[in-house]
């Protein structure tokens, strides 16, 4: 007899078996489309629409919200905010995961490529939802 405790169901088999009952879980999961603007704009549209941001898609390249816009270019996704008092600082859109991060200097405009989508990322958004959220 053998001391081995039975193979347990791993992540993948139990997401695969699940697929149709975990799909809005890919709004907060990271990603392997990293510099793909495509899919980095759809992700970015579930996430905000799962934080209940209205999202309008004027084509398939491009969204505007009530405090922004993203829009696809070649090696990710650009994304704008614009408001008064935008609680960042330059660091905040020139860690890893963002590029060309550029932020007024009265922090009224901001504005980031996303090259992946992960936890940085998913964060960075989500705190400018919640800023917005709070001065409605």
């Amino acid at each position: 007899m053998t001391d081995k405790a039975p193979k347990q169901r791993d992540l993948d088999h139990l997401m695969e078996q699940n697929a149709t009952e975990l799909e809005f879980l890919s709004a907060y999961g990271g990603t392997s489309i990293e510099g793909d603007g495509g899919p980095l704009l759809a992700a970015l549209t579930r996430f905000l629409k799962a934080g209940n941001v209205e999202v309008e898609s004027p084509s398939e390249t491009e969204i505007a919200f009530a405090y922004g816009t993203a829009i696809v270019v070649e090696n990710g996704c650009k994304v704008v905010f614009e408001g008064s008092g935008l609680p960042l600082v330059a660091s905040d859109v020139q860690q890893a995961g963002f590029a060309h991060g550029l932020l007024s200097e009265d922090r009224t405009r901001c504005e980031v490529i996303l090259i992946e989508w992960g936890y940085d990322q998913r964060r960075f958004i989500e705190r400018m939802s919640e800023h917005f959220s709070r001065v409605e």
